[in-house]
């Protein structure tokens, strides 16, 4: 997702600061839970989020992750349901939340907000599809591959790029075992696709994982 807080104009910017309220959560923080009345959008101002699900005790599916800059939780706060899953910070967090009725009337007086919360939408809907698809027909290799190449996509930072989730995230993240994915990985390093540093993933060109998934 492209970072909303970067790509406003200062108008918007300024708007959406003076309207929302800030707090920072720590780690491993609940920010809101599934079935949460979706009374505020949530924006990160610094720090990172991941939304999941638990269908089963111990078992955690990750729905989504949101950095710097990026709004998430925007279908529920939309439409008033709840929220479907629940919100976790991975780090110190700071978020800007805005409440409903703001969001509301923000998106019918101001184009441009209301321009940015459906291209969220539509880039939501495109980045859901293709994640069934590669589920449902992928290697292994494959799930892993594209998981690297989004959280590339979603970092701030130059190369190379430190991926700062777990192996056991990557695995819920690509619909597979924590196992898998740890032999997986230690295959990529073998191939010269990413470097393992003091156990952190490190990916200096994303040309080779593209490479693989085209072959």
């Amino acid at each position: 997702m492209k970072p909303l807080l970067d790509i406003v104009s200062l108008e918007l910017k300024s708007r959406l600061m003076a309207d929302g309220r800030r707090r920072t959560y720590d780690e491993n923080t609940i920010v809101f839970e599934r079935g949460d009345a979706a009374d505020h959008l949530p924006i990160v101002i610094s720090g990172s989020v991941k939304m999941i699900r638990m269908p089963e005790p111990g078992k955690e599916i990750i729905i989504g992750t949101f950095h710097a800059g990026e709004m998430f939780a925007v279908p529920p706060v939309f439409d008033g349901e709840p929220y479907p899953s629940t919100a976790i910070a991975t780090e110190r967090t700071e978020l800007l939340q805005i409440k409903r009725n703001d969001f509301l009337k923000l998106i019918s007086e101001s184009p441009e907000f209301a321009f940015q919360v459906i291209a969220w939408t539509c880039e939501m809907l495109r980045e859901k599809t293709s994640m069934i698809r590669t589920l449902s027909t992928a290697s292994p290799e494959h799930r892993v591959g594209r998981i690297l190449l989004k959280l590339v996509a979603e970092s701030s930072t130059g190369s190379p790029v430190r991926i700062g989730i777990r192996r056991q995230d990557i695995a819920e993240m690509a619909g597979i075992t924590t196992e898998t994915s740890i032999r997986v990985i230690r295959r990529f390093a073998d191939q010269g696709l990413v470097r393992i540093v003091r156990g952190k993933i490190i990916i200096d060109a994303i040309e080779p994982i593209q490479k693989l998934l085209r072959g």
